[in-house]
């Protein structure tokens, strides 16, 4: 298999996930404002973390025991298409919430909770 291809993947991968985070974050902080929002917004943590490491280990078995698999362009530009639709469904999502928002999750009712029922959440 050709070493550029896995090199396009991984980078692929990267840009993915390096959107993913920073959006996530920079979208807390418009909505929220900087002083609202910490760095946990970013959702990384060490079980994330953990994921991470065996996702990339799990691509390098593939890489070694199953090149064929990885040379199919089609099967990376599908699952780039579910990565930018889960992206966008989960980014509406968060743009339509607004304000209620939150990377917290909550377990006691705010008084100040709007229980949104319009856009995607409809």
């Amino acid at each position: 298999m050709e070493l550029g291809y896995c090199r396009v993947q991984f980078l692929m991968f990267s840009a993915a996930v390096a959107f993913f985070h920073t959006s996530e974050y920079l979208l807390a902080v418009a909505i929220h404002g900087r002083s609202h929002v910490s760095w946990n917004s970013l959702l990384i943590s060490r079980q994330y973390i953990i994921a991470m490491a065996f996702s990339m280990f799990e691509y390098y078995l593939e890489v070694v025991f199953l090149p064929e698999l990885k040379a199919q362009w089609w099967i990376t530009n599908i699952g780039l298409l579910m990565v930018l639709t889960g992206e966008a469904i989960r980014k509406a999502a968060i743009l339509t919430a607004g304000s209620a928002f939150t990377h917290i999750i909550r377990v006691d009712h705010d008084d100040h909770h709007e229980l949104i029922t319009r856009g995607i959440y409809r």
